[in-house]
């Protein structure tokens, strides 16, 4: 009896050495998954890419209204009608590089949260669903209404 208790005495130490083994790799899995530094080292792009469109963000937040009224005026006179000035495309193909640039990021970042966080691309396309949903009531994008 007294060496039966021996080897489930031993039996649990080994379980708990392993325990504390996959705890310890885990911890460090989950700091270098939150660790920027880390993130930076193994994806520069990323966070070049992100701090290239904030500045794009912050840029068209500061930018004077005047810039504004040249943007919306390429709207009744697109480039290839002739009515647009060299100064309206230009602003008109800065825009879009904008968009573009968005557009990727976006991409980009989704796909990178996806990885670091099981189930987060299946939540996001319910959201996204739940967001693109047509309202019954109005005809338009958005949330529809229940009741």
């Amino acid at each position: 009896m007294d060496e039966t208790a021996h080897k489930i005495e031993a039996q649990i130490d080994r379980s708990r050495e392993r325990l504390g083994s996959n705890l310890r790799e885990l911890e460090d899995r989950v700091a270098a998954a939150t660790d920027w530094r880390e993130q930076f080292r193994e994806r520069p792009q990323l966070f070049l890419g992100a701090a290239f469109i904030g500045g794009v963000v912050i840029a068209g937040a500061l930018r004077p209204k005047s810039a504004g009224r040249a943007i919306a005026a390429l709207s009744t006179h697109p480039p290839g009608d002739g009515g647009g000035s060299l100064q309206a495309q230009a602003s008109q193909l800065w825009h879009n590089v904008q968009e573009a640039l968005l557009g990727v990021a976006s991409v980009r970042i989704k796909e990178y949260i996806g990885e670091l966080l099981p189930g987060f691309d299946e939540h996001y396309r319910r959201a996204e669903q739940r967001t693109n949903m047509v309202d019954p009531s109005t005809g338009s994008l958005g949330r529809a209404t229940t009741g």
